[in-house]
């Protein structure tokens, strides 16, 4: 075998495999970063935002919880976030999954087979817009992505309400039962919205991101306004029958003030683009109760 000898090596041949050896070959530009085509996601509010991206076409799969907008309807289903049909998912060919942390197992799974998989948080408002920026710089449309951001930290400055009383929001509670309300406390995206009201979430305080709370616990908290979070609108006769449940609660300041609301819609749970819209919506029903418009 014949070896090489450096010293026969012309200066500009040296240079060169100096250069292989070393790994430092210059300035020569990466490789660009291929955009993804075929895109899937199953968490609602992620497919929101691939959607206010402008890239509806391009999802090939989302979550059977997806609802909005419109154009979700005529894409294959996946299952929800605890049963993804992985058979499902292979027979699209995607190449880039977006998902949430809570996802790992299915990240994992994805990666063994090929998919790209992008892991993006939806907590908190901040969670929100980030996404988008992320987002949007993966697939190609970065100005849109920023816009999109822009536009919805400008949604999000509402002027605060006159007077600052104490908001209790429960979530999805059914009529007939006030033993054990869950309702948004502390580090939530709710209590972030409550703040940008300049109102009190009445358990800011609790340990829990999302509490149960008891009878007993409702009244201590003092709240002013009771607004219940509903996924989907209920008839004039559910509204009452589901407020007529706190009026068991006669000691509660939003008893005594009448200041019982309900927010209904399948965007109010999600904590996705259209959290401004529900903030809108918090702000127009407290705007109306006395504790807060004084």
């Amino acid at each position: 075998m014949e070896v090489l000898e450096l010293g026969r090596l012309s200066p500009a041949l040296l240079l060169a495999v100096w250069l292989a050896m070393t790994g430092c070959a210059g300035e020569a530009p990466e490789p660009a970063v291929e955009v993804p085509e075929r895109i899937i996601a199953v968490a609602p509010s992620l497919v929101e935002v691939v959607f206010g991206l402008g890239l509806g076409d391009q999802v090939v799969g989302v979550g059977d919880y997806a609802l909005w907008p419109p154009e979700v309807f005529s894409k294959p289903r996946l299952g929800g976030l605890f049963d993804v049909r992985l058979e499902a998912i292979v027979e699209l060919d995607p190449d880039l999954a977006i998902l949430l942390p809570g996802e790992e197992k299915l990240a994992a799974q994805l990666r063994e087979l090929g998919v790209e998989v992008l892991t993006v948080r939806h907590e908190t408002l901040d969670d929100i817009e980030r996404s988008m920026l992320v987002i949007g710089e993966r697939l190609g449309v970065e100005a849109v992505g920023a816009e999109m951001a822009s536009r919805f930290r400008a949604e999000l400055e509402y002027q605060p309400l006159p007077a600052r009383g104490t908001v209790l929001l429960a979530i999805t509670r059914e009529a007939g039962n006030l033993g054990e309300v869950l309702v948004a406390g502390s580090g939530t995206f709710y209590d972030e919205l409550l703040e940008h009201l300049g109102v009190y979430n009445a358990f800011a305080g609790s340990k829990l991101t999302y509490p149960q709370v008891s009878a007993e616990g409702i009244l201590r908290s003092g709240a002013q306004a009771v607004i219940e979070l509903q996924p989907r609108r209920l008839s004039s006769e559910g509204d009452r029958r589901l407020l007529s449940d706190w009026y068991q609660l006669s000691g509660l300041p939003a008893v005594q003030q009448d200041c019982l609301r309900v927010v209904a819609g399948d965007h109010v749970l999600l904590p996705g683009p259209r959290v401004t819209r529900l903030l809108s919506e918090l702000r127009e029903v407290l705007a109306t109760c006395p504790a807060f418009s004084e």
